[in-house]
């Protein structure tokens, strides 16, 4: 196969970051873009030699597209992506891969009915701080997991709310806090403690106006495995602090902030542990959202997973994190949500 052409849908705030990612990688090229504003669309393809289009399915209808990135409102990635699948292209969604499991349900039948690859942008399993703790888990390091946290205390102006009319909708957006901000760290909770048993969870809207959803969560989570957690997240934390991920066990723990481990020890230590120990002041890969949502954003965790994305394309395997692994996040967000409105814990089957 020659390079996996890709084009991207949806101009926005994202779109460079996929667009630079891909320009950084051997064996892909961006071949064009799609988006409904012609002026965004044309600026993403002057800057990376793409064609511009203004209607998607033009775009879909190139046979040197082989790849899609959906970088649209959250709420439209199913039917897009159904028209994407149909037409044969893979599809690398954004996250979240869509606001409910019931439509994310729709977008994976219509990639498998395809036979297309789906993937979902979780890029922060693929820092080294994230693969580093999913390695100890897998050696069995942690000894009996006994408390899996996750902390995403960020801010967002009403500004940032209002440069949308999407944002901050059940709609299109699907959620607040949670949905928006906080999935990167409730993906890699569940990555590293596995399914959840029960939630009790209660949300509030605090510091921002004419939102549909919330800026402020509490969840108290008991995971399968008997380990109990917690997430607490927010945009209404002025100045904005790093995303947490606590990983404590009866044998070791680990504290993995933006994607950069900064507490790793263990009962058994090993010459790996002290090196890493020697570098948990290093700066992450992944920069921050803390404050601004793209200001500090860098393209490395989302180019190591198109990386990944391209290889499972040319060598015809599942992706690192697929469509049911994108759902997972969702399907706990959504039981917070419902936790929190019938103020009764949820318990999955």
């Amino acid at each position: 196969m020659s390079d996996v052409g890709f084009g991207i849908i949806g101009c926005g705030a994202i779109a460079p970051i996929h667009a630079e990612s891909i320009s950084k990688i051997k064996g892909a090229r961006l071949v064009a873009v799609a988006d409904v504003v012609e002026r965004n669309a044309q600026s993403l393809a002057d800057k990376y030699a793409a064609a511009a289009y203004t209607d998607y399915r033009e775009m879909l209808a190139r046979k040197d597209v082989h790849a899609v990135g959906l970088c649209v409102p959250s709420g439209m990635r199913a039917e897009i992506g159904e028209v994407c699948a149909a037409a044969g292209k893979h599809i690398l969604a954004e996250k979240p891969l869509e606001v409910t499991t019931e439509r994310i349900d729709r977008l994976i039948a219509a990639a498998g009915k395809a036979g297309v690859k789906l993937s979902c942008v979780y890029q922060s399993r693929f820092s080294d701080g994230a693969l580093s703790i999913r390695k100890a888990l897998d050696e069995g390091r942690f000894g009996k997991l006994v408390l899996g946290d996750a902390y995403i205390k960020w801010f967002r102006t009403q500004e940032y709310y209002n440069s949308g009319s999407w944002r901050g909708t059940r709609k299109l957006d699907g959620g607040g806090c949670l949905m928006n901000q906080g999935i990167h760290q409730i993906d890699l909770l569940l990555w590293f403690f596995g399914d959840v048993e029960q939630v009790y969870a209660q949300t509030r809207l605090v510091a921002h106006e004419h939102l549909e959803v919330e800026d402020l969560a509490c969840a108290m989570l008991k995971f399968k495995s008997g380990a109990l957690g917690v997430i607490e997240g927010s945009t209404a934390i002025w100045p904005g602090h790093s995303a947490r991920i606590e990983v404590h066990g009866a044998e070791g723990g680990a504290v993995l902030e933006d994607g950069k481990l900064r507490f790793w020890r263990f009962k058994q230590e090993t010459a790996e542990d002290k090196e890493i120990q020697e570098h948990l002041n290093d700066e992450s890969i992944l920069g921050s959202g803390a404050g601004d949502p793209l200001s500090n954003l860098r393209s490395d965790g989302h180019r190591l997973q198109i990386t990944d994305f391209v290889e499972a394309i040319r060598l015809n395997r599942p992706p690192a994190i697929d469509g049911r692994e994108g759902r997972r996040a969702v399907e706990l967000i959504e039981a917070i949500y419902r936790s929190a409105a019938s103020g009764a814990p949820v318990v999955f089957a």
